[in-house]
């Protein structure tokens, strides 16, 4: 054999040898996230509640750089206050007859009740809670109704608590339209407003009620 056909045989070997190093070498870079398994709480690759998360070293390159978890500074606040709400004694009936009629069962248009009433507070901004409030009940028809709408004043207020002659914070009637139909029994209505903003954390109490009085002033 001659030395020129020695060289080329070497040659051919080697190159062999580094087209299977470099196959085997992209064959690992290539390789699925389940080749490396771990497991441990919190792992963010975690599914089904088992506490394993499956993933490459590749990942690990990409993933390295990533910046710290940002925490919202609410998760570690105190609860909000959130003031109770209750039902103005004698304001949860109003009952409507006919014009220049006796109060008498026979000339009763309707009677309207508050059944339920709720609240809910959030945060708002740094220094102010926001109050959700609903209202609740129904509506039912008497023997002289003839079908229509009817307003039914609802009266919320937010009052400091501690000074009874203090001026109320928010106290405003919210009319609740409804339509009944003539010879419809009953019908149930809603009224939900989440208007109201309030100093955070400040004593207070909230009353709700049928207001007749002021509308007929």
């Amino acid at each position: 054999m001659s030395k020129d056909a020695g060289t080329t045989s070497l040659r051919k070997v080697a190159a062999s040898v580094v087209t299977l190093f470099c196959c085997g070498f992209l064959a690992g870079c290539m390789a699925g996230p389940e080749e490396v398994t771990q497991s441990g709480a919190g792992n963010s690759g975690s599914s089904g509640g088992s506490g394993s998360t499956t993933r490459s070293w590749f990942g690990d390159i990409v993933t390295s750089g990533r910046g710290p978890i940002e925490v919202s500074p609410d998760a570690f606040a105190a609860e909000v206050y959130c003031p109770p709400i209750q039902l103005q004694p004698g304001t949860h009936l109003i009952m409507k007859f006919e014009q220049r009629s006796e109060e008498q069962p026979q000339n009763l248009l309707y009677q309207a009740k508050i059944d339920e009433w709720a609240r809910s507070c959030t945060r708002e901004g740094t220094d102010q809670t926001r109050i959700k409030i609903g209202v609740s009940g129904d509506a039912t028809t008497g023997p002289a109704w003839q079908g229509g709408e009817v307003f039914l004043p609802v009266r919320v207020a937010i009052l400091p608590t501690g000074d009874d002659d203090a001026k109320p914070l928010y106290s405003e009637i919210l009319d609740v339209p409804l339509t009944i139909g003539a010879g419809q029994p009953s019908e149930a209505w809603t009224v939900i407003e989440d208007k109201f903003l309030v100093a955070r954390n400040q004593p207070m109490r909230i009353i709700v009620g049928y207001d007749e009085g002021s509308r007929r002033r």
